[in-house]
């Protein structure tokens, strides 16, 4: 071969064994293919074969609980609701006696008192149906809230001279509540002076010859506060008991108004000791500016003490003139409830002045917003109706109508509006006089009534019946009426 063909060959000899490595590419892929496919069925081999599912059974149908299971359902049901009920009945126990805290804060004792009473009608309800026996009662909440408005309203001495009134520690056996220390502290003081006072009347149990009873009394209590070791520290409550005896004795009567000035000075003293004493006092005196100061004090001691401010406007009217009458009477009117109250002040001062009309056409406003009382009901009802239907008959016997005063009256009486004070039982004994029915069945009932309870007869009634005395002078003149 020569050297042309050698250089050829030898120039053509890379592209022939480029030719002859492409078999060895295509090898190579299909080795590679090769294994991914033994990876895949390898794969596939470690997958466990599926098992072949049992033949499935038609299921069982659902069944309820129980009669067991029910049964439980229920008794439990029963014990939350046997749970429930004294909780509820205790949170209706807990609502009264919260109105009624809550009534007394605001100094609202009316309110406070319709609310106790409410909570006794409510555990007697509980007592009558046993349920007493599971703790549904507020023990001795109403007691302790009764003693305590007592004291704030007429102290001390209204409970120790008040008749077939056990003291405090009876109805707390156990222990006094905190609330009632210092009044059961003054109580039990006053009891133990009182004695005393009461074994020295023993030692002489008749007035000596030519000495009066005022003066056998007061030396009696002067001989037990000679005699009590701690006679320095009970000296106002020595002072107020001399005070008390001595109100009905006109002979003391001068020595009894030094005592009330002088228990109004003393350090540490307080109102009970002499207010009721210097009440009577401005009765006997007409002092009017006295009467308004003190009804002032009773308005202020008590925000629902209606008839007190009824009665100030009345002193003020004496005293002072119509024009403070009125500005005291639009003052106290911004009360809702005292309203109806100021309407009969202005009432009064309207038939003392002979307008007849205008006094009744404000009592009728007051009697036609009102509604009889239910009979079972607890609370107060509508005083100031009651106070109404009094005013309205005052002016009918001024009118000279005294049949038409007692029958509205008798009306009000059988279907009343609420309670009444004092001044309704004497105006209706007064129209009795004025009709000739003094004698008369209903009037005897009514004096039998008054007698029962203590409650004197005013001697105007009587001076009215044996015509010794008029209805101008009894409601014109003076203080007037029978509300004092």
């Amino acid at each position: 071969m020569d050297e042309l063909e050698r250089d050829a060959i030898g120039e053509e000899a890379p592209e022939e064994a480029a030719i002859e490595e492409e078999p060895a590419d295509e090898a190579a892929i299909e080795e590679a293919v090769a294994e991914e496919e033994a990876i895949e069925e390898a794969v596939i081999e470690e997958e466990p074969p599926e098992e072949p599912q049992p033949e499935q059974k038609p299921g069982r149908p659902i069944k309820g609980p129980r009669f067991w299971a029910w049964a439980l359902a229920v008794l439990l049901m029963l014990y939350g609701l046997l749970m429930l009920a004294p909780a509820l009945w205790n949170a209706v126990l807990s609502a009264a006696a919260l109105t009624g805290l809550v009534s007394e804060a605001g100094r609202r004792y009316d309110s406070a008192m319709e609310a106790y009473e409410l909570l006794y009608s409510l555990e007697q309800g509980a007592q009558g149906m046993g349920l007493d026996a599971l703790g549904l009662s507020s023990g001795n909440f109403l007691y302790e809230r009764q003693f305590a408005m007592v004291g704030k309203l007429d102290g001390p001495l209204a409970l120790v001279l008040g008749q077939d009134v056990p003291p405090i520690s009876y109805f707390f056996p156990g222990r006094v509540p905190g609330s009632l220390r210092k009044l059961n502290a003054v109580s039990g003081e006053l009891e133990e002076i009182l004695l005393g006072f009461y074994a020295q009347l023993d030692l002489t149990p008749e007035p000596a010859e030519g000495q009066s009873e005022s003066k056998w009394a007061l030396g009696a209590l002067e001989a037990a506060r000679a005699l009590d070791g701690r006679a320095g520290q009970r000296a106002l409550y020595y002072d107020a008991l001399a005070l008390y005896y001595a109100a009905n004795y006109p002979e003391e009567k001068q020595a009894n108004l030094a005592r009330v000035e002088a228990l109004k000075k003393a350090p540490c003293s307080e109102f009970w000791m002499y207010e009721n004493i210097a009440l009577y006092h401005a009765f006997e005196d007409d002092d009017y500016d006295a009467l308004a100061a003190l009804y002032g004090a009773h308005a202020k001691r008590s925000r629902e003490d209606y008839l007190a401010m009824q009665r100030r406007v009345r002193a003020l009217y004496l005293s002072a003139g119509e024009a403070e009458a009125l500005k005291a009477a639009k003052k106290y009117a911004r009360r809702p409830q005292a309203k109806p109250y100021m309407e009969l002040a202005r009432a009064e001062i309207l038939y003392r002045q002979g307008k007849y009309d205008e006094a009744i056409a404000l009592c009728d406003g007051v009697i036609s917003r009102a509604v009889p009382m239910d009979p079972s009901a607890s609370g107060m009802g509508d005083v100031a109706a009651m106070e109404a239907v009094a005013v309205k008959a005052a002016v009918l016997l001024l009118q000279g109508e005294a049949g038409r005063a007692a029958a509205l009256m008798e009306a009000a009486q059988e279907n009343p509006y609420g309670r009444m004070s004092l001044n309704f039982p004497y105006t209706l004994l007064a129209a009795y006089a004025v009709n000739g029915d003094w004698e008369g069945e209903a009037a005897q009932n009514l004096l039998m009534m008054l007698l029962y309870n203590d409650y004197a007869v005013p001697q105007a009634v009587a001076a009215l019946a044996e015509g010794s005395t008029t209805v101008e002078k009894i409601f014109t003149e003076g203080w007037g009426g029978f509300d004092a």
